[in-house]
């Protein structure tokens, strides 16, 4: 990270589509805000919960925009670059367009769209985003859902009471061995 200092920033407009039943967007949210208190003051965030109609309609216009094919959320659109999804590279992506629009003008398709511009005029410094190894934003400080349980995780409970399953199946069989062998034995003392 190489400070910049910059005389006038701009405005970032962040339009970020989501559920409040979907876990990737909680943990986008979190990112978002981090980055607005951390790194970026100068991002304005447009928080869309798509359960509304309208919000559900606005994400399906920002997707047609930016030719955006992909469903569900999250959805985001920062500056003049759309995003799908939340991952670790996404996260340096959004970093870098952030710093790009904070130095540079950018036209704001969506936010035109609905009426929304951008401030050019703010004072203050950014630093230029350039990977991962030098820092990080901790996505526990709000409200993060329990993941969902893969299918590898799910499978994980035999192994974690394999020696149970075993013991009692070896004691299933051992039981059915001795009632046949008692069974015979019956038979043969009549």
């Amino acid at each position: 990270l190489i400070p910049n200092s910059v005389y006038a920033l701009n405005e970032v407009n962040v339009y970020f589509f989501h559920s409040s039943s979907c876990n990737i967007c909680e943990q986008e949210r979190i990112f978002l805000k981090a980055l607005q208190q951390d790194r970026y003051p100068n991002i304005r965030i447009f928080d869309y919960e798509i359960s509304d109609p309208d919000y559900y309609n606005l994400m399906l216009q920002a997707k047609a925009l930016f030719n955006e094919k992909g469903e569900g959320v999250p959805f985001t659109v920062i500056a003049d670059t759309p995003y799908y999804g939340f991952n670790q590279g996404i996260k340096g992506a959004f970093q870098r367009t952030i710093y790009k629009a904070s130095v540079n003008k950018y036209e704001n398709k969506f936010g035109q769209k609905i009426g929304e511009t951008y401030r050019t005029d703010l004072q203050g410094t950014v630093q230029e985003y350039k990977d991962n190894s030098n820092y990080t934003v901790e996505e526990t400080s709000g409200k993060v859902h329990e993941p969902t349980k893969t299918p590898k995780e799910k499978t994980s409970i035999y192994i974690k009471y394999r020696n149970s399953f075993i013991l009692i199946s070896a004691g299933a069989v051992l039981l059915v061995i001795f009632i046949i062998l008692s069974i015979k034995e019956f038979r043969k003392g009549r």
